[in-house]
């Protein structure tokens, strides 16, 4: 994709201001010094016997031009940098940074590598980048961080490449389900309980029922597989679609097994992952190996013994590599500890070719942008029958940071349910969800609010509407419950001196109903019955 930065020629105040943004970039950006031009004579050689060599295999991407028009050779983009930032401190946070901070710029041409690579200070700021400046500025972070990363530049599926997540579940979802499931299954089962009475229905409808509903079920998910058949037909292009993502090796940082990233959603998949088809080659900051392996079966059957030359062709074949560089400090370290001369030191650690320092500015990424993460302030994912827009603390006034809306069908027309999370807010308010099946709207505040309030949920009925509150208040009156609708109102109670834990209500036209157990509502009035009811009754005159 070809970029390009312009100066503005209208105003001449702001031509001014540009000019002056322009003399403070490095000379780097703009020029090659000596030892760069030795190097690009060195890939250049290197690009022509490959193709020589390989005629069937694409160009490799070597040298492309930054966004001053200068050809760079590639590992040079790659700039190590430690923010200094807490947040910053893994490789998940500076994945899920990435991800979030750039928005997805396509390649012009999906089949092949680009011919411009931004600067990851460029990217930083314009805040758009293709998936190999991506993987250029996560990379840089990972190497600041001490792991042993590398850009690698190969092939993916379309949904990869295009950022396209409609087929896949949101996690939010995945996550939610999963809590359900815990919150059912960690229930804990008391050794001495009351067995319930056995409840006198026929197993055999009971399996009817069950066969009845699987059925429903297989029926909806199979027309919904149909559906998404028809909508997403197979790619021309399966195989040769171009992307870039980045490898972390295993040895450092307590990685025991190598895993892929992709910058594009900032999640880890395993080297043996589907949606990686290929390796054409990969890089580091010193040096840039291609790949010798047959990619057939995609990246199932691929070894990252970069040190094998039958696997991997280097392009610099006297420069120095990351281990070996790791390993002459640790032997320097040693001999300088008992004292051994230079020259016994010169002929352990012999003189190579080594990769120049970075032409790239040190990345700086403050705070600021830290909170604004994303894009205008705000970022929009489709996944599948369900949208997630993520937004800015700085951008919304009312907290809100999160906004998850389900649908009921593939074509995301008809809206089933809204959950939205907010942060910083005065009422506590921290989660508030808009069911439109059941018409019911919830609401979920953190510790500390008025009257100890921490759920409240409301929804119409027949003759009104009913709503639900929990309380946590064990130091005041015990409440944890009230459930309040036309009829009647239901209070619980915990942890009381006077061991009332419900207090029930009704309602008629003209006033109060007293007995809420009697044989004209059907129930049976037993001295248990009676007795709370007393109680209830004999607390209500004291306190009048």
């Amino acid at each position: 994709m070809e970029k390009k930065m312009t100066l503005s020629q209208e105003p001449e105040e702001e031509e001014e201001e540009d000019v002056s943004d322009d003399l403070l970039i490095p000379e780097s950006y703009k020029t090659n010094s000596q030892k760069e031009e030795h190097l690009l004579e060195i890939a250049e050689n290197f690009q022509r016997q490959y193709l020589l060599l390989h005629p069937d295999r694409k160009p490799l991407l070597l040298y492309p031009v930054n966004e001053y028009g200068v050809r760079k050779f590639v590992s040079t983009t790659l700039r190590p940098t430690e923010t200094g930032l807490w947040e910053l401190q893994s490789w998940q946070e500076c994945s899920s940074l990435v991800a979030d901070f750039l928005s997805l710029q396509p390649l012009e041409q999906p089949t092949q590598v680009p011919t411009q690579l931004f600067s990851p200070t460029a990217v930083l700021r314009s805040q758009e980048a293709t998936s190999f400046e991506s993987s250029t500025l996560l990379c840089s972070l990972l190497l600041g961080l001490n792991y042993d990363a590398y850009v690698v530049s190969g092939y993916a599926v379309r949904e990869m490449c295009l950022l396209d997540l409609r087929l896949q579940q949101c996690p939010l979802l995945d996550t939610k389900a999963k809590s359900d499931q815990g919150e059912t299954s960690d229930q804990p089962q008391k050794k001495y309980g009351v067995k319930c009475s056995m409840e006198l229905r026929s197993r055999f409808l009971l399996d009817q029922e069950k066969k009845k509903l699987d059925a429903e079920a297989a029926a909806i998910l199979e027309k919904e597989l149909q559906e998404e058949k028809s909508t997403n037909l197979p790619d021309p292009l399966q195989g040769f679609r171009v992307h870039c993502w980045v490898l972390v090796l295993s040895g450092r940082r307590s990685i025991e097994e190598n895993f892929f990233i992709d910058p594009l959603t900032g999640c880890s998949y395993p080297t043996v992952h589907d949606s990686f088809q290929g390796i054409e080659s990969l890089w580091n900051p010193f040096n840039y190996y291609v790949n010798r392996q047959d990619c057939s079966s995609g990246c199932k059957d691929m070894k990252f013994d970069l040190e094998n030359s039958t696997e991997w062709e280097p392009v610099l074949h006297d420069g120095v590599s990351q281990q070996q560089l790791i390993q002459a400090v640790h032997r320097r370290m040693e001999n300088r500890f008992i004292g051994r001369p230079t020259s016994e030191l010169e002929e352990d650690f012999p003189r190579k070719f080594f990769l120049m320092r970075s032409w790239v500015s040190r990345i700086g990424i403050t705070r600021k942008e830290l909170q604004t993460r994303f894009p205008g302030g705000k970022k929009v994912t489709r996944y599948r029958k369900a949208m997630l827009e993520r937004f800015s603390s700085t951008v919304t006034n009312d907290g809100l940071i999160s906004r998850l809306t389900t649908y009921q069908d593939l074509s995301c027309t008809e809206v089933a349910g809204v959950k939205e999370w907010y942060k910083h807010r005065s009422d506590s308010l921290e989660e508030r969800e808009f069911n439109q099946l059941e018409n019911s709207t919830t609401e979920r505040f953190k510790s500390g609010r008025t009257f100890d309030l921490l759920f409240h949920a409301w929804k119409p009925v027949d003759s009104g509407t009913e709503r639900e509150m929990r309380f946590h208040r064990p130091e005041q009156d015990g409440l944890e419950r009230i459930v309040v609708s036309p009829q009647a109102i239901e209070q619980s109670f915990k942890y009381r001196d006077d061991f009332l834990y419900l207090r029930q209500i009704f309602f008629r036209e003209g006033g109060m109903i007293p007995p809420p157990y009697s044989a004209e509502n059907g129930q049976e009035t037993t001295l248990e019955n009676l007795n709370v009811l007393v109680r209830d009754k004999l607390m209500l005159d004291n306190m009048h």
